[in-house]
């Protein structure tokens, strides 16, 4: 199986919250997708709870494209991560990662603002595949770590594992 690119990073010493500028691709067309890493929390350490970062998608995906989408930008997507530490971002265009940490901080402020649960966009059975999976009070507690903390940038050279590091960690886990 390839590896991933996100499974040639050293984990361990990625920091959080930062944003990542994880590829750039180039369609058949010649436009730019961009894949972020949004970092919420540091990996191994800390991580989302369901309900909180499953609200904070609903929320996040709307705020993003508020303050992040021009005429050279637009989100194609936002997602969690699997591991609970971060979403992943797509975009059309090449926003730089201060642009990308502003927009994102911007986005915390607006889900601290969030009233009630009505105020959650498609928080219902035909738009969400687990609609009584939320917690706004735990999205808003997301959000206030976010903000408690200066939104960094990575450095995907300080970040990369050489190909000797990986042959080492794919023996000792075989």
């Amino acid at each position: 199986m390839p590896l991933l690119d996100s499974f040639t990073v050293d984990h361990t010493i990625m920091p959080a919250p930062a944003v990542r500028k994880a590829k750039v691709m180039k369609t058949p067309c010649g436009d730019d997708i961009t894949v972020f890493d949004l970092r919420f929390y540091k990996p191994n350490k800390d991580k989302m709870d369901g309900r909180g970062i499953h609200t904070l998608e609903h929320l996040f995906a709307g705020f993003m494209r508020e303050h992040l989408n021009s005429k050279s930008v637009e989100i194609i997507d936002i997602s969690p991560m699997g591991c609970r530490t971060g979403f992943y971002m797509s975009v059309i265009g090449t926003p730089d990662e201060k642009k990308v940490a502003k927009a994102w901080k911007k986005s915390m402020e607006d889900v601290l603002k969030v009233k009630s649960k009505k105020d959650i966009p498609e928080l219902n059975v035909y738009q969400c595949g687990t609609y009584k999976m939320h917690s706004l009070k735990n999205a808003k507690k997301i959000a206030s770590d976010i903000l408690s903390h200066k939104i960094g940038v990575m450095d995907n050279e300080k970040l990369k594992l050489s190909k000797k590091k990986l042959k080492e960690i794919n023996k000792s886990c075989s």
